[in-house]
């Protein structure tokens, strides 16, 4: 959980954003599109099904109405005949005059009729057909023949006239009774049902006409690969001996390879044989996969148009609260007059924006009174101190003016070390209180015109620990106290007051005591007279490794040679950095 909320904090506000609107707009939108194109998938394929098993059933109908038609017209054509005066058999009847032209008015009044036979039970009897009839149409008569004579029920056969591909049904009906008995057949063209085959085997859909062992009758279509293949199927003969109500899926297997097939069988009910309509899979849901495609598509589109908008949105809104994010940072920065552009998208965004501004201005407007209160504070301490310094060599004629000249010099070493701007100013307030203690030594020592005793000297060499003393109840010089309690210490150890050696004297306190050598030596003093700045600056070379760091004189010596230390008379005023320091610890 703490992962999660982790990551969710590391994310800026417009990346946020767009993940909200990510989720709430796009991921429903994906998953409606989904869930549409699954039920149009459904819908689809069921269209599909419900076409073939319409066209299946309508066909089946047309030709079973076509060949109970036929079959009523020859049973009441026998009928009358055997009703039909004169009385006696069957035979005298058709030897009636008459019967010739009544035979040859019915077929004339069927157009789709192409040949009639009245036969008696032994197979004679009037014949209107043409005079040179195909053997395979004289053959299927010969079957339907004995068939509804032996059976009494009518019988049915199918012709396929292979040099017209004409499509032909041979139609026989037994009519009477034991005394009097006679068989009508009748060749039939099926045309009707061939113009509507041809109507609906359109494109991939093809039309069969099966027996009912499955043997094929009649194929609309030139395909004898796969004819074969669906005369050979044993899932088609299955289905033609148990039709169902539903559309099925089936393999067919041709010499190109197997394909899958999507079929209905519809049963002739009248004659037993069945009407076939099936079609690829692949064919049958095109407009599935196509479908599929647009659906797809369409749905990229909005999801491209969504991530488009939403990161337009999300840039829009996130943009003026990222604005007042980093303006935020710049003031934390210090940079108070930061202001950001009172835009956005809502009210409440240009309100923040004009109220962050003013916040900003107001704050502005504090920290530079507090600048002011703060350089006019430090002003008065620095010249509090300055004040009381200067009280404090005023004691000396001989030292009017060392302190200052003592922070000037040490402040030019501090910057040939590098030291950065708020050290600079610390050692430079170092130096400028460094004999500080001076107020706490006699005045006939302190003023004394001559070389001091040894105990005098011993007493004088009290000033740094009394100044360290009297600052150390300043919080904010307590960083400056090295410079003033250590500055007399020497390298070797042999300074005072503490006798430190090496890197135990402090860093501030190692410049300072170079800066008042240096001092010491190019001023007039009651024990000897001013020398000129090379001789000082040879004597602390000399010194270099015993009283003084060698690292700090190479910075007191490059400060000279670039002509930055010189002897300075009086108490110079231009020695404080140019910018404030807050002097604390």
């Amino acid at each position: 959980m703490a992962a999660p909320r982790n990551l969710l904090r590391r994310l800026r506000l417009r990346q946020l954003l767009f993940l909200l609107l990510l989720v709430s707009g796009i991921v429903p939108l994906a998953v409606s599109s989904f869930m549409l194109l699954q039920q149009n998938r459904e819908i689809l394929e069921t269209q599909e099904k419900g076409y073939l098993t319409g066209s299946a059933r309508f066909l089946s109908v047309e030709l079973d109405s076509f060949l109970a038609s036929i079959r009523g017209e020859l049973d009441q054509l026998g009928s009358a005949l055997l009703a039909a005066p004169p009385a006696g058999s069957a035979d005298d009847k058709l030897k009636a005059a008459w019967v010739p032209g009544h035979l040859q008015e019915f077929l004339s009044r069927r157009p789709e009729l192409m040949a009639l036979r009245v036969l008696q039970q032994d197979g004679f009897g009037p014949n209107l057909a043409p005079a040179s009839m195909e053997p395979e149409v004289e053959e299927a008569l010969r079957d339907a023949f004995d068939e509804a004579r032996s059976d009494g029920g009518p019988a049915y056969r199918f012709v396929r006239l292979a040099a017209s591909d004409q499509a032909l049904a041979v139609v026989a009906v037994r009519v009477g009774d034991e005394a009097q008995r006679l068989v009508v057949e009748a060749v039939t063209r099926v045309r009707p049902l061939e113009e509507f085959f041809q109507q609906q085997a359109q494109g991939s859909v093809s039309i069969f006409l099966v027996d009912s062992a499955g043997g094929m009758l009649w194929f609309q279509g030139e395909d004898p690969a796969l004819e074969a293949a669906v005369v050979d199927s044993p899932r088609v003969a299955e289905l033609v001996r148990s039709p169902l109500t539903m559309t099925q899926e089936y393999e067919l297997v041709t010499a190109a390879g197997s394909e899958r097939m999507l079929g209905h069988v519809s049963p002739v009910e009248e004659s037993g044989w069945g009407v076939v309509v099936q079609r690829p899979v692949a064919a049958a849901f095109t407009a599935v996969r196509e479908m599929v495609v647009r659906t797809a598509i369409s749905t990229a589109v909005l999801i491209a148009v969504a991530l488009l908008i939403a990161v337009l949105a999300a840039r829009r809104v996130g943009r003026p609260i990222q604005q007042l994010a980093e303006s935020t940072h710049e003031i934390a920065a210090g940079n108070f007059g930061e202001r950001v552009e009172a835009v956005g998208i809502g009210r409440e965004l240009v309100e923040l924006g004009r109220d962050f501004n003013r916040m900003s201005g107001y704050v502005q407007s504090y920290v530079g009174q507090l600048e002011q209160a703060a350089q006019a504070n430090r002003e008065l301490f620095i010249g509090s101190m300055r004040a009381f310094t200067a009280a404090i060599d005023a004691k000396d004629p001989y030292t009017r003016g060392h302190s200052e000249r003592v922070a000037a010099y040490s402040r030019v070493i501090s910057k040939f070390l590098d030291f950065s701007a708020e050290m600079e100013h610390r050692v430079w307030v170092g130096a400028l209180m460094h004999d500080v203690g001076k107020i706490g030594i006699e005045d006939r020592i302190l003023k004394k015109g001559g070389v001091l005793t040894d105990d005098e000297y011993e007493v004088m060499k009290l000033h740094p620990a009394i100044g360290a003393e009297i600052m150390s109840r300043i919080e904010q010089l307590k960083e400056m106290l090295p410079a003033i309690r250590w500055h007399h210490e020497a390298w070797n150890g042999k300074g005072y007051p503490d006798g430190l050696r090496g890197e135990q004297i402090p860093l501030m306190a190692r410049v300072v005591g170079i800066a008042d050598t240096f001092d010491a030596i190019t001023t007039n003093r009651p024990y000897q007279r001013a020398f000129e700045p090379d001789f000082a600056v040879k004597t602390i070379t000399r010194l270099a490794g015993a009283r003084f760091d060698a690292k700090i004189v190479t910075a007191f010596l490059r400060a000279f040679e670039a002509g930055q230390i010189q002897v300075l008379r009086g108490a110079p005023k231009s020695v404080e950095p140019p910018q404030p320091v807050a002097v604390q610890g």
